[in-house]
This record gives structure tokens, sequence and C-alpha cells, in this order.
């Protein structure tokens, strides 16, 4: 039996891509949030140019979401979430690094 599959509606009020901050849940258009980009065992890393290969982790660039985030994979059951293990302590740095105006 052959699936039918749903006509898609338009967006009636986006004009991008839209992606979800892991931190809070806001959805927001691609562009409005911060990426960290990698893969498992690879290595992860911010993307603000959303250029990088591999998968994308969002986050919103207002409030404290960053700052939660990067507390977050400090500790090992947050890397385990995220699949980052123990260099969640390196990119959590490099993430507070970023924001407060560091490289």
């Amino acid at each position: 039996m052959l699936k039918r599959r749903r006509a898609s509606s338009p967006r009636s009020n986006a004009s991008g891509p839209q992606r979800t901050c892991v931190q809070c849940g806001a959805v927001r258009e691609k562009g409005g949030l911060l990426r960290i980009a990698g893969k498992p065992g690879a290595g992860w890393a911010p993307d603000p140019g959303g250029k990088l290969p591999g998968r994308g982790i969002y986050l919103c660039l207002v409030g404290e979401c960053v700052d939660r985030f990067a507390a977050r994979i400090r500790t090992p059951k947050g890397g385990a979430r995220w699949k980052i293990g123990v260099a969640g302590g390196e990119l959590s740095d490099r993430l507070a690094a970023s924001r407060h105006g560091g490289r």
C-alpha cells in the first residue's frame, strides 16, 4: 500500500529555515541562533557562520541560553546527553570566551 504525502502548506510568516534552541525551546529563524557544529567523538565547535560540516546544535543568542548550555555540558550527564563527552569542558570554555569577547 502506498502512503499518500500530505500537501505541505506554505509558512505564512516564516521567511527562512526554522530551528529550535536546545536550551529554552524557542523556535527562531536559523540565522538568529548560534550553531554548534560537530560529530560525536570527532569534536564540537561554535559555528556562528553555519558553514561547518556535521550535526548542528542551536542556541539563542539573546538571554542566558549560551551560558546555561555551557554550564550544562560541563557535567558528565550533560556531556553524555549531547554526545560531547569529556570535550564538554573545552567546548564550554570556547563558548564562554566567544560570549564574553574572547577569541
